[in-house]
């Protein structure tokens, strides 16, 4: 242990040499590649992102999109594009031994620890000079939200920045029974519900995975801790940090998870099942509520309901839902600003990553709306940039993504909005404590524990492994953020 530990602190020296010499290390990213580019003044750069794998067109698409960068900006791109199930592994291998690359994609659980391992080049005194277009079109308040020490490390995806939960259901179930969907909105008030369709229906109201109905946590800020047990309540203006496990209405809901699994509601192989599938009675997402016809009703081959939950919620986290990070080591950083200023905001392009090749994936119809010709491209326009720029389908009846954006106007900030927990001083302790966590999780959130028994067994654990410090250094940061707030 304490050579692993020695090992992690020499790598973490190396990369923060790196960080103290500021951007543009020796290692290109493309290797020799670069070589015929940089002759002829145009640069390669290689951007690594998660998706359904590498697209089976690439060659020809990525053709088209160097052809139209080279002779805007000077860039060609080289896309790795990573499978869902191999991404954590994959990306921590490319942080973790500074493997090359030029622009990677990422979320708020990886960022703060990657910018402390010096994966990330500053870019704050970069983004005027190469990103104006983006930079005046984004909310300001957004860049506030992935600041670090007052630092900015990553591009911010400007699209749904902040959550909105809805309830979907099963249009034909919701008119057989006359279901009052605004009444159905809390874990407990669905019991019932529940109860008669699985009576009738011999089938699974409630069909999860082993993450089970994680939605519940997102009333609660995690600060930047990485953890579903660590969080600060959206809408306390104490800002109290707490283990989210013990609070009443946590603690609610996984007794009627309890309830449930029990009863038969939830499937029962659900803390095993690492696939979701198809087909829901029921399920709360993430997103808006147009999205019912564009995007969940089409997914489950049904026609659906939907019923928001709760208010949408703004917070740092929200917004570090989709982010693009510079390596430290990219020769050309002001060339990637430039390339995510014109993936956000060129139109031309921003289809070409929203939906792909042109003729092949996609065309363009007589009144300028977008109509798909592969309903499966494989990079998600989420991991890209913003939603504001793509062309509207032409299978739309109305612009989601204005809709979109009165729903971001709209947002109840988090209290402790623009907060990041540094938790370099118990990152240990944490790191333990969120395996923990981890060990349970799956059994906890699909039902299969009575959390009468399991949270004071899991609370029991923390507290050996230093959960009272964390809470102690996190309520203490966010104490003294929000002083300085007044």
């Amino acid at each position: 242990m304490k050579l692993k530990r020695i090992i992690a602190a020499g790598m973490v020296s190396l990369l923060m040499i790196g960080t103290l010499a500021g951007c543009g290390g020796k290692d290109s990213a493309s290797g020799g590649q670069q070589a015929g580019a940089e002759e002829s003044g145009v640069v390669t750069l290689k951007w690594v992102t998660i998706g359904n794998g590498m697209p089976d067109n690439y060659d020809s698409w990525v053709e088209k999109v160097n052809a139209y960068t080279g002779e805007k900006i000077g860039v060609n791109i080289e896309m790795e594009v990573i499978p869902w199930g191999s991404w954590d592994d994959r990306r921590n291998i490319i942080i973790s031994t500074n493997e090359p690359y030029d622009i990677i994609f990422g979320i708020g659980k990886n960022y703060v620890p990657d910018i402390a391992l010096g994966a990330y080049c500053d870019i704050t005194d970069m983004i005027d000079g190469n990103m104006a277009e983006l930079n005046e079109m984004m909310p300001a308040k957004y860049w506030d939200a992935v600041k670090v020490d007052g630092r900015i490390y990553g591009v911010p995806t400007y699209k749904d920045n902040a959550i909105s939960n809805y309830a979907i259901w099963d249009k034909e179930l919701v008119e057989e029974y006359n279901l009052d969907l605004p009444s159905l909105v809390t874990v407990e008030s669905l019991t019932g519900t529940f109860e008669r369709l699985k009576a009738d229906k011999n089938d699974y109201p409630v069909y999860v995975k082993n993450d089970g109905v994680y939605y519940i946590f997102d009333v609660y800020d995690q600060i930047g801790g990485g953890t579903q047990i660590l969080g600060v309540r959206y809408d306390d203006k104490d800002a109290r940090v707490c283990f989210t496990l013990e609070e009443p209405d946590i603690y609610s809901a996984l007794e009627t998870f309890h309830e449930w699994y029990e009863k038969g509601i939830i499937n029962p192989d659900a803390a095993t099942l690492t696939e979701a599938r198809v087909y829901n009675m029921w399920r709360v997402a993430q997103g808006w509520e147009s999205a019912a016809v564009t995007a969940w009703g089409p997914q489950m081959g049904k026609d659906v309901l939907v019923q928001k939950v709760g208010d949408t919620i703004l917070s740092s986290e929200t917004v570090r839902g989709s982010l693009n990070m510079v390596s430290v080591n990219s020769k050309y950083p002001e060339k990637c600003l430039q390339f995510l200023n014109l993936v956000n905001t060129d139109t031309r392009l921003r289809d070409m990553f929203y939906y792909g090749e042109e003729g092949v994936d996609f065309e363009y119809t007589e009144d300028g709306k977008a109509h798909k010709l592969n309903q499966d491209w494989e990079m998600p326009g989420y991991t890209q940039g913003t939603f504001f720029t793509v062309t509207q389908v032409d299978t739309d009846e109305f612009n989601q993504w204005e809709e979109i954006k009165v729903l971001n106007d709209q947002a109840v900030d988090s209290a402790v909005f623009g907060f990041t927990f540094d938790t370099s001083q118990i990152a240990d302790k944490l790191s333990n404590c969120n395996e923990i966590w981890l060990r349970y999780r799956s059994e906890v959130m699909t039902g299969v524990q009575d959390p009468a028994v399991c949270v004071p067994q899991i609370k029991e654990e923390l507290m050996k492994a230093g959960w009272q410090d964390i809470i102690d250094e996190a309520q203490r940061q966010v104490d003294e953020f929000m002083a300085n707030k007044k």
